[in-house]
């Protein structure tokens, strides 16, 4: 007799789809499966990304709100393809390479976006006023590190952290004790539109602005209630303000609370995106991966994230211009360096 797997329908498809059915079901709008075969690029482009050595096109990408299938644009790295190109914070990908992305997730669709050096990528973009456009672009290798600096003034440097991969917290580290030997006397941390990473390199930035101490707790079915504390000796002196808005997810939301919860820092902005959950990726013995919620997390203070964000000290409406919040921080440092000096 033959099954009806035999006559088309390979069992790993079978199998992939009864598992993504069973995680339908559960109270976890995070889970997500990798099958082998066509799902193993979007594991392997995730983990470069996360190793902080990729190609691409110089876009981050989170969902549009915490209950919507719609995948838009988060940042947009300066000089990137996508750049030049005129994409914005807020324009939805629609397909890549004339195939639909409506209901895909976000890491499938980063994944499709990524590939060789060289190589041509075209997208549909439904942009923030509702206008449709194509683009076509060729993907470029880009920085190994999300981190990017510039002088905002002679004194205040902008720090901005477009991701959470490996090695951000020793760049931030770096950046830091360079600009404070050529007079640099405070910093502007920006965050926004950052969906987020690694938390041991959240933790590890926290690091660089705090003398120890908590900077987020864990709990979860499977997880003890943990605190993660901050490395000893950070800079706690030099004035600090941190930009979000509604792209500041995740890892960024743990860094920036924490930052807050601490009296560290002056946060600058629009309410952040409220992801306040912790996902762990499991490799199974068929070479699939399976990625589950395990644990929630709150700030220093006790507050919870997910469903909520973190609402900043001074308020910026996400329709005003990028700038605007960036010179609400400078005014807010500039009169703290005064006060010290």
């Amino acid at each position: 007799i033959r099954s009806k797997a035999d006559a088309g329908t390979s069992m790993s498809v079978l199998d992939s789809a009864a598992i993504r059915g069973m995680l339908s079901q559960l109270d976890d709008r995070w889970a997500t499966y990798y099958g082998v075969g066509n799902d193993a690029g979007a594991v392997d482009s995730l983990q470069a990304l996360l190793d902080g050595r990729y190609s691409g096109l110089g876009i981050w990408l989170r969902r549009a709100d915490s209950g919507s299938r719609q995948v838009v644009v988060a940042s947009v790295t300066a000089g990137s393809p996508a750049a030049r190109a005129g994409l914005q914070v807020g324009d939805e990908i629609v397909a890549v390479d004339g195939q639909s992305v409506a209901g895909a997730d976000t890491d499938a669709v980063a994944a499709a976006l990524r590939g060789p050096s060289g190589s041509n990528v075209r997208l549909q973009l439904a942009e923030t006023s509702g206008a449709r456009r194509d683009v076509a672009l060729a993907r470029v290798d880009l920085p190994a590190s999300p981190v990017s600096t510039q002088l905002l003034t002679p004194q205040i440097e902008r720090i901005r952290i477009a991701t959470f991969a490996k090695g951000v917290g020793a760049d931030v580290a770096a950046d830091v004790a360079r600009a404070r030997k050529t007079g640099v006397q405070a910093f502007v941390l920006d965050l926004r539109g950052n969906p987020g990473g690694l938390l041991d390199e959240a933790v590890r930035t926290a690091s660089v602005f705090l003398n120890g101490g908590p900077v987020v707790s864990l709990q979860g079915r499977s997880v003890p209630f943990e605190t993660l504390n901050a490395s000893r000796g950070g800079d706690t002196t030099t004035p600090l303000a941190v930009l979000v808005d509604g792209g500041t997810a995740s890892a960024a939301e743990v860094l920036s609370g924490a930052l807050s919860d601490r009296g560290r820092a002056v946060l600058v902005g629009s309410k952040t995106f409220g992801k306040g959950s912790v996902q762990q990726v499991t490799h199974l013995s068929d070479g699939s991966v399976l990625e589950l919620t395990v644990a929630t997390y709150t700030t220093p203070d006790g507050a919870k994230v997910d469903g909520v964000g973190i609402t900043p000290d001074v308020r910026v409406a996400p329709t005003e211009s990028p700038e605007v919040a960036a010179e609400r921080a400078v005014a807010i440092l500039q009169a703290l360096i005064a006060d010290r000096n």
